[in-house]
């Protein structure tokens, strides 16, 4: 065999090895990155939204029952829910001095 011929086969091997290995090692980081930022936007449960939103509600306003605090956060969520926007707190009537 021509030995300039093997060499030369052997570089094209390797090259190919390579371009190979590069691009497989491209492909584990992409689905890396886009694994990590799906984990990053977690969306809250129903009842953790009921439970922020209470306690929201009892931090605005401390003499509303627990009764009415459910149904302001019964109702934005239900907002929430048909529209696809956040609900914004209901502002509730405090005493001006």
């Amino acid at each position: 065999m021509n030995r300039t011929y093997t060499t030369s086969r052997t570089h094209t091997t390797n090259r190919t090895r390579a371009s190979m290995l590069l691009a497989v090692a491209l492909c584990v980081s992409g689905a890396r990155a886009f694994a990590d930022d799906s984990m990053t936007h977690v969306t809250p449960t129903t009842h953790q939204m009921m439970k922020d939103c209470m306690e929201r509600q009892k931090a605005t306003d401390v003499t509303q029952s627990k009764a009415q605090m459910k149904r302001i956060c019964k109702d934005q969520l239900k907002q929430q829910k048909q529209t696809g926007v956040p609900a914004e707190p209901v502002p509730t009537d405090t005493p001006h001095d």
